[in-house]
């Protein structure tokens, strides 16, 4: 089995047109958004494949990608 990457899973899927972020709720859960680029809908049968392949049914993994995204967006805010 290879090791997930996620900050590959996360690089294929921008440059494929999916961009996702993380902001935190009131009960502290991590909540994840999909934000989509005009070239995301020619590419969309492979970011399907993508998530699938690599997120579905896989909670612990998403709650890694959440969390990834939330340390990451918070350390490129300038305050």
């Amino acid at each position: 089995m290879s090791e997930f990457k996620i900050k590959d899973f996360l690089g294929r899927l921008n440059d494929l047109g999916l961009i996702l972020s993380a902001s935190r709720l009131a009960d502290g859960r991590i909540r994840l958004s999909q934000w989509r680029r005009p070239n995301f809908y020619e590419n969309e049968a492979e970011i399907k494949d993508i998530w699938t392949s690599n997120l579905a049914g896989q909670d612990a993994r998403v709650q890694d990608v959440a969390r990834y995204l939330e340390l990451t967006q918070r350390a490129s805010r300038p305050f």
